[in-house]
């Protein structure tokens, strides 16, 4: 990808979804925040966000075996969006509700707990059904004063 390039003509990088992958698909998204000019600290909170929804993919979307998972970034309409797609099970982030914080440790269901900091850690999170596809979009505003 080259210096400010619009998603929409970023090159697709395909890994398979396996853990192994993970340190690699997070230098994607480094090297495309770097050349965006996203801050240090934005571009960190976004890598969080991307390895819960990448470790999900690993672990929910293939339960029959191994599969593969599609990473793109780049500007999006004034936008900093990364998004992670494959063709495993559906699964739509957004029908969880936010965990009961307040609530003690052991009275707690399992899970949700990674989506609600995703939530936290990007200005948007969308998902959609696209061809056969989960499609997660994590999506950083330009803020003033921040590079375009």
């Amino acid at each position: 990808m080259s210096p400010g390039r619009a998603l929409a003509d970023s090159a697709p990088i395909t890994r398979p979804a396996v853990l192994e992958s993970l340190p690699d698909f997070r230098d994607d998204v480094a090297a495309c925040a770097a050349r965006e000019g996203l801050e240090p600290d934005r571009a960190e909170n976004l890598a969080l966000a991307l390895e819960e929804v990448f470790v999900n993919i690993c672990r929910y979307a293939y339960p029959d075996g191994a599969g593969a998972a599609t990473l793109i970034c780049g500007d999006d309409g004034g936008d900093f969006v990364v998004e992670m797609s494959d063709d495993g099970q559906p699964f739509d982030p957004s029908v969880l509700h936010d965990p009961n914080l307040s609530e003690d440790l052991d009275a707690r269901p399992v899970g949700g707990l990674g989506w609600f900091l995703v939530r936290r850690m990007v200005d948007d999170l969308q998902y959609h059904r696209r061809d056969g596809r989960n499609v997660v979009r994590l999506i950083l505003h330009h803020r003033p004063g921040q590079a375009t």
